[in-house]
């Protein structure tokens, strides 16, 4: 957990929701570290773009393509996509490699980028910590990663679905249904 604690630590100036996403968002719902991270991602609402402009001058992260890794300067006052776009520090900068996630809002509820706008939740209610630090709620953090079939989210999920209530359960297997009915999730969270 010592590279969440530098991520914390450096994110301590920045005024705006901050959360721990993707595996390390896991890892904490479950109070373990379940297997080995490359990065952390961090997730950011899209329109704080400007506050992260203001807090990370130097160095400030540059846009990164996710599927090609290849970086290009973030001009601050660029409009940046949830989804496509990724902001990435300098991998040296922490003990761990950064990158920022764009999330979209809509007054207080976050928006899946992917779900037209129909998937929603309260930022309060995808808010969870641990020892001082935001992570994403584990369905949210579930729902990103069952889009695709990679082993490592396929073993996340088996590691922390036992470990969901009910109505986070039920939240995750409805909102996987409509666009995947043949995942095989499904039949784990039912």
């Amino acid at each position: 957990m010592h590279s969440l604690n530098a991520v914390h630590e450096y994110f301590a100036d920045y005024p705006g929701q901050y959360w721990i996403a993707g595996g390390w968002a896991l890892d904490l719902f479950a109070d373990r570290v379940r297997r080995e991270h490359t990065d952390v991602d961090v997730l950011v609402l899209a329109r704080d773009l400007d506050l992260v402009a203001a807090t990370f001058t130097d160095p400030r992260p540059a846009v990164e393509n996710p599927n090609t890794g290849a970086q290009r300067p973030w001009q601050p006052g660029e409009t940046l996509t949830p989804g496509p776009d990724v902001l990435a520090f300098p991998d040296d900068l922490l003990p761990i490699p950064v990158r920022i996630i764009l999330a979209a809002a809509d007054g207080d509820d976050w928006v899946y980028h992917r779900g037209r706008g129909t998937i929603r939740k309260p930022l309060a209610d995808i808010t969870l910590t641990r020892d001082g630090i935001p992570y994403l709620a584990p369905e949210i953090a579930l729902l990103f990663k069952s889009r695709s079939d990679r082993v490592k989210d396929t073993a996340d999920f088996h590691d922390v679905a036992a470990l969901l209530d009910a109505p986070r359960r039920a939240w995750l297997h409805n909102h996987i249904e409509p666009r995947y009915p043949d995942h095989a999730w499904l039949a784990h969270l039912k």
